[in-house]
C-alpha cells in the first residue's frame, strides 16, 4: 500500500515547525542596582553617568525610596 503525502499537509508541518522555533519567549533579564548618594538627591546626568561607570551598557534613573528620598538606580542586563 503506497502513502501520499499532500503538499498542503507537507506545508502545515512546515509552518508549525517554523512557529513552534519563534513561540519560545526570548527576553533578556534585566537587573537593577541602586546606587547609593549620601545626600539623598539625584541627578539625572551624575546617576546615568555612574551607571555607565558600573555597567557599560547600563541606563541611571532617578527614583522615590518609600522614605521619599531620591535615589539613582542602575538599569542593565543580567550576565548571563
Amino acid at each position: 500500500m503506497k502513502v501520499a503525502f499532500k503538499p498542503w499537509l507537507i506545508g502545515f508541518f512546515m509552518l508549525a515547525i517554523f512557529l513552534f522555533g519563534f513561540s519560545e519567549e526570548k527576553t533578556d533579564n534585566q537587573c537593577n542596582l541602586p546606587l547609593i548618594n549620601k545626600s539623598g538627591t539625584c541627578a539625572a546626568n551624575q546617576c546615568q553617568a555612574a551607571c555607565v561607570k558600573r555597567h557599560k551598557d547600563g541606563v541611571g534613573k532617578c527614583t522615590t525610596n518609600p522614605d521619599k528620598k531620591m535615589r539613582c538606580v542602575c538599569f542593565y542586563l543580567c550576565p548571563r
